[in-house]
């Protein structure tokens, strides 16, 4: 039994990943750690990964959490990531400008609102179920206003364009938070949102076991 070192999506928790089996493996959640507000995404990628005992692990990144896999694998030897409607560098992220980087950076969003869900998160995260609509719900009304405005940040000034070679990246078609335009995927679920993870779980399940399967 291999163990899988598990990250999280922007303010969510482990709840994510309730539907999440890999044939194999042991999930092992990692909680997020305090920040400093001058954190850099390398930064707190390097704070992640000191719960990791495990030399050479095998890690799981959803979202935000696949962006930190990435600046953990280029940090320290890993053995493979996988990533979950996520990004792997700034050329795989849309470009933000204008009055939305100004608040940004600026510190001018009030990030209370993204705690509370609406139709507009909903469409956004592909929360089209009553199941997948309450574990959005609560997700976010746990969610740290300052942690999400810090990491929007952090998001918004992350330079990577170095894609480790051992990872595999899978990505929905339908995701309208990390657009496939400007996605490179390994494998495409057609119709895939953001919360495929959830609400697509036996397909996004079986590629996560035949890759690792493929690894052993």
């Amino acid at each position: 039994m291999k163990n899988i070192y598990c990250l999280s999506g922007l303010g969510a928790d482990q709840r994510i990943f309730v539907r999440t089996e890999i044939e194999g493996a042991r999930l092992i959640h990692l909680p997020w750690v305090a920040f400093d507000k001058h954190d850099e995404m390398a930064c707190y990628a390097q704070k992640m990964a000191a719960q990791i005992d495990e030399e050479n692990p095998l890690i799981l990144g959803l979202s935000f959490g696949g962006m930190l896999a990435t600046e953990i694998a280029l940090q320290r030897p890993v053995r493979h990531v996988f990533l979950v409607s996520s990004a792997k560098g700034k050329h795989e992220l849309p470009d933000v400008n204008g009055t939305i980087k100004y608040l940004i950076q600026h510190d001018l969003i009030p990030y209370g609102l993204f705690t509370q869900p609406n139709k507009i998160l909903y469409n956004q995260f592909g929360a089209d179920t009553p199941g997948a609509k309450e574990m959005l719900n609560n997700i976010m009304k746990d969610t740290d206003p300052d942690f999400l405005g810090w990491a929007f940040k952090a998001i918004l000034n992350w330079q990577n364009a170095r894609v480790p070679s051992n990872i595999t990246h899978i990505h929905g078609t339908a995701d309208k938070v990390l657009k496939p335009a400007f996605i490179t995927a390994d494998y495409w679920l057609n119709g895939g949102t953001h919360m495929m993870i959830y609400n697509r779980a036996p397909e996004v399940n079986r590629l996560l076991s035949d890759t690792l399967q493929r690894l052993s």
